[in-house]
C-alpha cells in the first residue's frame, strides 16, 4: 500500500516538473486577452430582449370600482448593446411602475392613457440608449365606477371541531365585528351580514386566533377584507346545581306550588370556571299563561337562564306537577 502510494507521489510531481510554465503562462495570458475582446465585442454589439415592467397601483380609494381590468404587468421590447442589457437583468433599473389611482380620481391625471403618452411612461423606466420597439398592453383605461358603501355585522361561516374532552369557553369573538360593503345599491339591498369563508378548524384543544378572508361576492367589496376569529377552549367536567322553579304572571288571587319545588341541572363547564358557577346563574321559571289553561297537573321544565360558556344536559326532571290554589 505504501509503496503505491509513493508511486503516485512520484508521477505526479514528474508530470508537473516536466510542465512548460512558461509556454502555459503565455497561453493563458493570451486566452484572458481574448475572454476581454470577446467581452467588448459583446458589449458593443446589439441586442434584442423583452423586459416585464410589474406595474403598481397606489392610493386606491376603496369606494370606487374599475370597470376594466388593470394590466399587472407591461412587456417591453426594445434593442440595446450588451453593457444595457447587463445592466436591466441584474440592476433592476425598471423595478416597477407606479400608478397613484388618486391623481385619476381628482381628475389631475387622464383616466385613459394611450399613444405618446403610454409611450413616454415607459420611455421613463428605459435608458435613454435604449431604442423601443414595441410593448404591450398599448392602451390602459382608469374608467372607473363610485360604490356605494353599507356596514354589516359578520357571521363566521365555519366550523369549528374541538378534540374530545374540550369545549368552547364562551363566545367566538371576532375582530372587528363589522365591517364596511361597498357595492351597487342594488346588490347592497341584499347584503344583511357579511359572512367569512367556509374554515375548518379541526381537534382544537387550544385558544386559537386566527385570520379568515370574507366571501367573496362578485361586485362586492370587503373593508377590511379579512378579519381576526378567537376562540377560547378549556377541557370540561361535570357538575349539577340544583334551582328552585318559578312562575311568572302568577294573578294576585292563586298561589301555586311545583312538584318537586326545585329541578337539578347537570351541565358541562370548563375547569377554569368550574368554581364560579352556581346555582344562581340559572333560572327555570314557567309561565302562568302556558299552564292555565292545561287539563294535565304537570308541565314540562324549561331552563330559562344559564351562562353561555357552559353546556347543559336535560333538567332532572324533565317535568314538574302543580297545584293551583285559591288566598
Amino acid at each position: 500500500m505504501s509503496d503505491t502510494k509513493n508511486i503516485i507521489i512520484q508521477e505526479v510531481r514528474s508530470f508537473f516538473t516536466n510542465i512548460s510554465w512558461k509556454k502555459m503562462l503565455t497561453f493563458l495570458f493570451f486566452v484572458l486577452l481574448s475572454s476581454v475582446f470577446w467581452m467588448m465585442q459583446v458589449y458593443r454589439q446589439k441586442f434584442e430582449s423583452t423586459l416585464t415592467i410589474p406595474v403598481k397601483y397606489v392610493n386606491v380609494p376603496d369606494s370606487i370600482v374599475f370597470e376594466n381590468e388593470l394590466p399587472s404587468k407591461i412587456y417591453v421590447r426594445i434593442k440595446d448593446d450588451g453593457a444595457a442589457m447587463f445592466k436591466y437583468y441584474f440592476t433592476h433599473r425598471y423595478d416597477s411602475l407606479e400608478v397613484d389611482v388618486r391623481d385619476i380620481v381628482k381628475g389631475t391625471q387622464e383616466k385613459v392613457i394611450q399613444g405618446r403618452n403610454f409611450e413616454q411612461l415607459v420611455r421613463g423606466k428605459l435608458f435613454a440608449s435604449s431604442e423601443l420597439i414595441s410593448y404591450s398592453p398599448t392602451r390602459v383605461s382608469y374608467a372607473y365606477a363610485v360604490l356605494h358603501q353599507k356596514k354589516l355585522p359578520v357571521i363566521y361561516d365555519g366550523y369549528i371541531s374541538l378534540a374530545s374532552g374540550y369545549l368552547i369557553d364562551g363566545e367566538l369573538t371576532i375582530e372587528p365585528d363589522s365591517v364596511l360593503v361597498y357595492g351597487s345599491r342594488a346588490a347592497l339591498d341584499t347584503l344583511h351580514y357579511a359572512h367569512t369563508v367556509n374554515d375548518t378548524l379541526r381537534e382544537v384543544t387550544e385558544d386559537k386566533k386566527m385570520l379568515v378572508a370574507m366571501k367573496q361576492t362578485k361586485g362586492i367589496r370587503f373593508v377590511p377584507n379579512t378579519v381576526e376569529l378567537n376562540v377560547s377552549v378549556d377541557k370540561f367536567s361535570t357538575k349539577e346545581v340544583e334551582v328552585p322553579v318559578e312562575c311568572i304572571n302568577l294573578p294576585e288571587n292563586l298561589t301555586i306550588k311545583f312538584f318537586p319545588s326545585s329541578i337539578k341541572i347537570p351541565f358541562f363547564v370548563g375547569i377554569k370556571r368550574y368554581n364560579d358557577i352556581s346555582s344562581h346563574d340559572f333560572q327555570v321559571i314557567i309561565d302562568y299563561n302556558d299552564l292555565k289553561d292545561l287539563k294535565e297537573a304537570s308541565i314540562p321544565v324549561r331552563i330559562t337562564e344559564s351562562p353561555d360558556y357552559i353546556q347543559t344536559k336535560g333538567p332532572v326532571p324533565s317535568e314538574v306537577e302543580f297545584v293551583l290554589e285559591q288566598k
